[in-house]
């Protein structure tokens, strides 16, 4: 087991330790490393709690780092952070786990809530790290593992968008990796046009195989040629403009790109299995979208998740 991982798993077992009482400061300290892009800060109410994202276990999975946040990973509300060589010393106001959940409740139901990751994936040399082409060349381990976290992402956009389109309207999912969630909103949706794409081969023929029955067509093309398609869709769900997938500038160039592949009074949704990379207020003021939502939960559960939910201008 290599010291990070050593790491992660003790702040597993530790996570959080608070050394002072309830309202007082207290500090936290992420070194350089592969640790960084777990910290996250919960804004909620005007105000801005600090957080860091922690292996959870499955019975299914096991160990595993999830896109769920629980509110236990919260830290408190931030009072002020430094840079220096012992890496992110994060200070901030000891609070109790009640005000934790609260924290997340609220954030579900005020507007202007969002949860942000300042750091990205980063590389031994501290460039943001980005996986080779050679990663995303499909097969059935990569297959599951793709598909083990995304149950409430599919699950949040089932139940959004059986109220949020209409029949007929044309849901397009522009780097549908394995097509398991675009075949998924083609079931549950039916009376929807699904339809799904990516640049790697191997992926399309994956999702033309394992979902060869389903409603949801596949086709190969690179995402950021979307504008240059001609396709206007009703719905764009982009799940790729996320850490270790790409770079942010390439991910910004990228949400520049296709949200022009969108109708007038059209949505965007926005998520993945890793941190958003792009600024998504910022993008929204740029291209003059209505930012609608930025995090989710599923029913009944105490947690968050990203999740941007964005409208075109009609």
């Amino acid at each position: 087991m290599t010291p990070a991982l050593r790491r992660e798993h003790h702040l597993a077992q530790s996570f959080p330790r608070q050394k002072v009482s309830q309202g007082e400061l207290d500090r936290f300290i992420e070194p350089f490393g592969s640790g960084l892009h777990h910290l996250f800060v919960l804004r909620v109410g005007g105000n801005e709690w600090v957080g860091r994202k922690v292996l959870q276990h499955s019975e299914t999975v096991g160990w595993h780092i999830s896109s769920v946040l629980q509110p236990w990973m919260l830290l408190g509300p931030l009072a002020e952070w430094h840079w220096g060589n012992q890496g992110a010393v994060i200070y901030f106001h000891a609070v109790s786990a009640q005000e934790k959940e609260t924290a997340f409740h609220n954030a579900l139901t005020q507007s202007g809530s969002e949860v942000r990751f300042p750091f990205p994936a980063m590389d031994d040399n501290g460039r943001e790290c980005v996986c080779p082409p050679e990663y995303w060349q499909c097969n059935e381990s990569l297959a599951t593992q793709l598909d083990a976290d995304e149950q409430h992402f599919r699950q949040h956009c089932t139940s959004l968008l059986s109220s949020l389109s209409s029949p007929g309207a044309l849901i397009h999912d522009p780097a549908c990796s394995t097509g398991e969630f675009i075949a998924h909103l083609a079931g549950e949706l039916p009376d929807r046009q699904c339809l799904g794409s990516d640049r790697s081969a191997s992926m399309i023929e994956y999702a033309k195989k394992h979902h060869g029955t389903s409603a949801a067509r596949f086709y190969l093309a690179d995402a950021r040629d979307i504008a240059t398609t001609g396709i206007q869709c009703d719905v764009l769900i982009l799940r790729f403009l996320n850490a270790e997938v790409m770079s942010r500038k390439d991910a910004q160039r990228a949400f520049l790109d296709m949200a022009a592949g969108v109708k007038p009074g059209g949505t965007i949704l926005l998520f993945g299995h890793t941190p958003v990379l792009i600024a998504v207020p910022y993008m929204a003021q740029v291209l003059k979208l209505e930012l609608i939502s930025s995090v989710a939960a599923r029913p009944g559960h105490t947690e968050l998740f990203q999740f941007y939910r964005l409208r075109t201008p009609a």
